[in-house]
Parts: structure tokens; sequence; C-alpha cells
């Protein structure tokens, strides 16, 4: 037998092990449902198979997935995600027990042993469960009230104009098509590397296709969703140990070393010159040195805290005294780089996608940004972007339309009885909860797949279910850096309408299609037209 013919007799080999591993986890789960009498609706090979296979995006995965759930027409059901036993919530109500009034049966995200190269991960606040989270997320609410942004609103603003100033050189004075995902990256990773590692990324001094070094390491941990990293990601998930043999790692180390000697660095070098800046870093740094300790009781620290407006939701509070050391700020610095980046850039593209095809939305929000920059003399203050009304409408519209996050998920930390029902929900289950499934439910929003910032004034949100809109998550656990994020994004896209007229082009694609990243991007580039609204002066 030749050489060819035994990798083809291996590899068919791994694809029988493959679906025989994929068949007997459904029905081993099918089995766990319909014993606790929960309708089961599988795992969805054909959609998994479209999936893997790069037939469809993650993101229309997930559509289909929720088409099957409302089929169902249970407040909940169970599916395969091949992984575990998942339940999946249908019901507002329940989602809002699980986001909020019950948290504290759903403390912990899904998480996995990973293997012992990936350090930094095991110290982010997103892997943390219990008690540790608990400690950590306390430790570092106080640095994203709005006071704290507030200091930083100076960053935003540089990158911004930075930014519109690149697009203006490739665009030229008359306008030109242009894909705007290199420069809103670009964008993404100054604001980063400014705030989260107190250095300039240099992404917007390099020639068009051209990444800073900070820009290269940054991006080598971005997740694209195949089938060869599915495997490993299965591998890394099912049998960790047998990964960490493998040597398998979830984030390359060569990144990971490099982020973490520029941030020790920069830390030294403040140390010892006793310099401080208005940046994230230094947040942290202070909280490592106990200087916020009395912040972490204040009401601006408890709306983060809870994931509230008011404060009104459940302080957390850990039985024991957590430690805070470098090592957590250099890993809660990469998260900020992993969670931040693909999710800001994925939020700026679909914005300016959407403007662009929808002019009367595009010149209202025109009318009010050039107010706001009039009023202060061209420049855009922190309190004038909070004042923006139809800016918030808009990027709340772009968040459900086209959410960066299709689903999140919980934990089961403590038996969990679903009210009104015998069904209990067992430590250590994973609970679904749907984001972008809702977020075009006719149910909730008329004519779901129209661009409609008019669904966000103030009557229609008062009328809607709170849990009808869920891009960050609800309660303790959403996303820590939500209000950072949605300064951040206003300011730049504001920015961005005030400089540029936006229009489709001959290579705009429409729809748009989308890529198998973790986060909703397009596949193609996002290819628009910019005509420059304010002539440079030559």
């Amino acid at each position: 037998m030749g050489l060819i013919a035994i990798i083809a007799w291996l590899v068919l080999l791994v694809i029988v092990g493959i679906v025989a591993f994929f068949l007997y986890t459904d029905y081993k789960h099918g089995k766990y449902f319909r014993t606790r009498n929960v309708t089961y609706i599988g795992a969805g090979f054909p959609r998994m198979f479209r999936f893997l296979t790069g037939k469809i995006a993650l993101v229309e995965a997930e559509e289909l997935l929720w088409a099957d759930v409302k089929k169902a027409g249970k407040s909940f059901v169970g599916f395969s995600d091949l992984l575990s036993p998942t339940f999946y919530i249908a019901d507002l109500d329940l989602m809002k027990n699980i986001y909020v009034k019950d948290f504290d049966h759903f403390v912990n995200r899904r998480n996995f042993d990973t293997p012992g190269s990936d350090l930094l991960l095991k110290r982010m606040l997103i892997s943390l469960e219990g008690e540790q989270w608990k400690g950590i997320r306390t430790k570092l609410s106080p640095t994203f009230t709005t006071g704290k942004i507030k200091r930083m609103f100076g960053i935003f603003d540089k990158s911004s104009q930075l930014m519109c100033e690149y697009m203006r050189k490739r665009v030229g004075s008359a306008g030109g098509e242009f894909d705007i995902c290199e420069s809103y990256s670009k964008f993404a990773m100054d604001v980063i590397a400014s705030s989260a590692f107190g250095v300039d990324s240099k992404s917007f001094e390099c020639e068009p296709g051209v990444l800073s070094e900070f820009e290269q390491m940054g991006k080598r941990f971005q997740f694209n969703f195949n089938p060869l990293e599915f495997i490993k990601l299965m591998v890394m998930l099912v049998a960790p140990k047998f990964a960490d043999m493998l040597g398998l790692q979830a984030m390359d180390m060569e990144p990971q070393n490099y982020f973490m000697r520029v941030i020790k660095d920069v830390m030294k070098q403040r140390r010892e010159n006793g310099e401080r800046r208005d940046d994230f870093l230094q947040l942290m740094m202070d909280v490592k040195d106990g200087l916020l300790k009395g912040e972490e009781n204040s009401k601006e620290t408890l709306e983060v805290m809870t994931g509230t407006d008011d404060g009104s939701g459940a302080a957390l509070h850990s039985q024991s005294e957590i430690k805070f050391d470098d090592d957590d700020i250099v890993a809660n610095s990469v998260l900020f780089l992993i969670g931040g980046f693909d999710t800001t850039q994925s939020l700026l593209i679909f914005a300016a996608y959407n403007l662009a095809l929808e002019q009367d939305v595009q010149e209202k929000l025109l009318k009010e940004v050039k107010a706001s920059f009039d009023k202060n003399g061209g420049k855009l203050t922190y309190d004038e972007v909070l004042g923006m009304n139809y800016l918030d409408m808009v990027v709340n519209e772009t968040l459900r339309y086209m959410p960066p996050a299709a689903r999140l998920e919980r934990v089961c930390t403590k038996d969990y009885k679903i009210p009104g029902t015998d069904t209990v929900i067992e430590k250590g289950t994973v609970v679904a909860l749907p984001v972008i499934g809702i977020h075009r439910d006719e149910r909730f929003y008329e004519n779901p797949n129209k661009f409609d910032p008019e669904r966000f004034t103030p009557e229609k949100k008062a009328e809607r279910h709170p849990l009808a809109f869920a891009p960050f998550g609800h309660g303790n656990r959403n996303c820590i850096g939500m209000r950072f994020a949605l300064v951040e994004v206003k300011s730049v896209l504001a920015t961005l309408i005030y400089n540029f007229k936006l229009e489709p082009g001959k290579l705009t694609e429409i729809p748009v299609k989308f890529n198998n990243n973790s986060s909703l991007k397009p596949a193609n580039g996002m290819w628009l037209k910019l005509t420059p609204r304010i002539a440079t002066e030559e």
C-alpha cells in the first residue's frame, strides 16, 4: 500500500471517527433531555455541516437554530452543541431570571481547562469563576465608571482624527471607494494600545496594507472558524490533558510574550519615574496599589458591577480578599485587546454600512453631529457625545440588527428549578441565551430585517421587554467594558460622519456576506464610497 493510500485511509478513519462521535454525542444528549421530559431539538447536523464547510456563517447557523427553537413552541428546549447537553432559553422572563434575578445560580460562563501554557487566559476576567471572579470583577468595576471613561476621551478623539486623516489620504479630496475594514481595524488597535497598554500602536504611520508590530501581534489573537480550528477546539474542550500533550494552545505564545513584555516595560517605567496617565493600564495599576478600594461601593461602581443604569442590581460580595497583581494586569490588558478589538471593529463596520444604505438616516445623524461639533468650535467633547440621542439610537439599532455576538452562555453553578415547571437545570449544565435570534424576531421588532433607529426612541423602548435587547448581556456578568465601548464607538462614528459622506459604491456587497469569525464580520471586506465633506487646507 502506497503512502498516498495510507494517508487517504487515515483521513477516512478520522472522518468516520468524528461522525461516530457526533452521532453518539447526539444520542447521549437526546437521552439526557428525554428522561427529563424536555423537548430535544438535536444537534442539527445539516446546519452544522454547512457551517463547518463554510456554506453558512456562524450568525446564519445561529439564526437557523433559533428557527428550530421557535418551531418547538416551548419556553426552553434541549439541544446538543456536541460538548454538553445545553438548555436553550426562548422565554424573555426566564432569560431575565437567569441573567439577573437568579444570577447566583448562573455565576459562571462556559469555561474549559486550558493547557498549562495558556497562563494569561487563566487569569483573564472572562475565564474566572466563583469567588475569584467576584473578587476581580469587584476590583475592576471602578475602572469603568463614567468618570474614568471621561478622562480617557482624549484617546478616542485622537485616534478618531488619525483615522479620518488616514481615510482622507486614501480617497483624496474628490472621494472614492474604500474598504473601511482596514481603517476601523487600525482605529480599534490604536485605542487599545493607548488605553490598555500605554503605548502608541503606530498603526496609522504604516503604508496601506502594512501592519505595525503591535497590529501584527494583536491580529494573531483573532479566531477564524474553520474545520481545522473547530477540531482543535473540540480536542481542547473534550480532552484538555491530551491537548496539552500535543502542545495545542488557545493563544499563540509569541504574541502573549510580546504583550507581557510591552506592559511590564511600561509599568516599570511609570513606577521608576512616577509617571501617571489617564488610561486603563494606570487604573489597573491603581487597583493593585489599593488606590481605588474606596470606590468599590460607589453608585457609579455598582452600576458597572450590576449591569444596571441605577446600581439597583445585587452587589457582588466575595467571601475572601482576592489578590490582584502584575500578572492580572497583563492578562486583563490582553483581554481588553481580545474582547475589544473584534467587537468594536464589527460594530463600526456595520454602522457605516447601514448608514451608507439608508441616506435619510445618515442625513438626520449628520444634522445632530454637526450641531454638536459647531457648538464647540469644530471639536467633539465627551458630554456632547453622551448628549446625542439619535447617535445613540443608530448605535443601538446596529447592535440589534448586526450584534457582534450571536448568542451568550452561562453555566449553572447550583441546581435551579425552572419556575412553573418540574424541570431542574443541574449544576454544571450550560444554558444558551439567544441574541441575534431575539433581535431579529418579528414578535419583538416589526420588520426586523430593516435598519430603523426609530425603534430606540424612549417610547418604543418602554413598550418592549428589556430582555429583547441584549448585545452585551445583562446582570452582573454582562460585558464590563460596555460603557467604554459605546463611548469609543460613538466618538469615532460621529467624527466619521462629520468628515465624510458615506454611500454604496460599485464594489459594495448588497446583501453583505458574513465570514466565519467568532464575531460578525463581512467576508469580502466593506467597500463604501467616501466623499470628504470638509475641504482640506493645502
